[in-house]
């Protein structure tokens, strides 16, 4: 095998355009774009292989380049498939080697803990009709004759110690309202009462059992029942309920009166609402405040409310 000659030749690192300087045994560790200049001053051995045979000084050869591209190849793979036999130089594969990570789709984030949150204890304030409708009270429908009071889907069983049911006209924004009450005190008068009857979707009472009732009460105190006084209401608990399948809602409250003729403080009354198709049952109970016997008569009554 013939020595090539000194002079410029494609660099044999691969470099593109450049060209390194052959001294006859030693590469130079500079390298130029122009082969036409002089040689470097102090050439200094880089690779010991001297430029392959056919390839002429200040000329690129393919086929040069192609060898080098070959032996650097070769001599890569042989130092991986060593590695990889012997144990040297790479990471052994094995089974402890820790798997490489999934990535995450787009569509399943990763999960993060839940973080508690706390449901507030008191609902939002229910609202009630802007202004109270005109019904017909004395509108009846068709009801069973069987010592119950029926008004709406709604009945209970008639109580002894009051007066006959009768129609009640001062419910004057419901329909078919019927009553039982029984006079505590004469001069001026006060009454206890119990009463059922129908509200109606078409007059605004809304498709909400809280807001409904709500409107019921209002428009319970600021009616005909409680004229010429000014109630004072105060709500003793809301809760929503349940009547032979049909859902509703109950309001307990205490309605007082500053009249200082008057015998009574004012009302332990009961709102309560439930569902009659688009419409709604209602109940409405009020009996002195204090008074144990009749707490007990409106506690019996709503117990043995029936929905039909």
């Amino acid at each position: 095998m013939s020595e090539a000659l000194p002079g410029w030749y494609p660099d044999p690192a691969g470099a593109p355009g450049r060209f390194r300087y052959w001294d006859g045994s030693h590469w130079s560790t500079t390298t130029t774009a122009d082969p036409r200049q002089l040689p470097p001053a102090e050439p200094i051995q880089v690779v010991s292989a001297p430029p392959a045979e056919g390839v002429s000084a200040g000329k690129g050869s393919r086929k040069r380049r192609l060898a080098v591209i070959i032996g650097v190849f070769a001599v890569a793979l042989t130092t991986v498939v060593a590695a990889v036999v012997f144990g040297g130089g790479l990471r052994q594969i094995s089974d402890a080697s820790p798997a490489m990570p999934t990535p995450s789709r787009l569509d399943e984030p990763s999960p993060t803990p839940a973080t508690p949150t706390k449901t507030p204890s008191s609902s939002p304030t229910p609202k009630a009709l802007v202004r109270c409708p005109k019904g017909d009270p004395t509108l009846r429908a068709s009801h069973p004759i069987d010592g119950r009071v029926y008004g709406g889907n709604l009945s209970f069983d008639q109580q002894p110690t009051f007066e006959l049911a009768a129609i009640e006209q001062r419910f004057t924004f419901a329909y078919d309202v019927l009553q039982q009450q029984v006079t505590v005190s004469q001069n001026p008068p006060w009454i206890a009462q119990l009463a059922v009857g129908q509200l109606r979707a078409k007059d605004g009472f809304v498709n909400d059992p809280r807001n409904t009732v709500e409107s019921l009460a209002q428009c319970v105190i600021t009616g005909q029942m409680y004229r010429p006084y000014l109630p004072t209401r105060t709500d003793i608990r809301s809760e929503s309920l349940s009547i032979d399948g049909r859902s509703g809602w109950l309001i307990d409250s205490e309605i007082a009166v500053d009249r200082p003729d008057l015998q009574v403080k004012g009302d332990h009354v009961i709102f309560l609402v439930v569902r009659d198709g688009k419409d709604w049952g209602f109940f409405f109970g009020a009996v002195p405040i204090g008074n144990a016997r009749l707490d007990a008569v409106l506690a019996t009554t709503i117990r043995g409310l029936r929905a039909s």
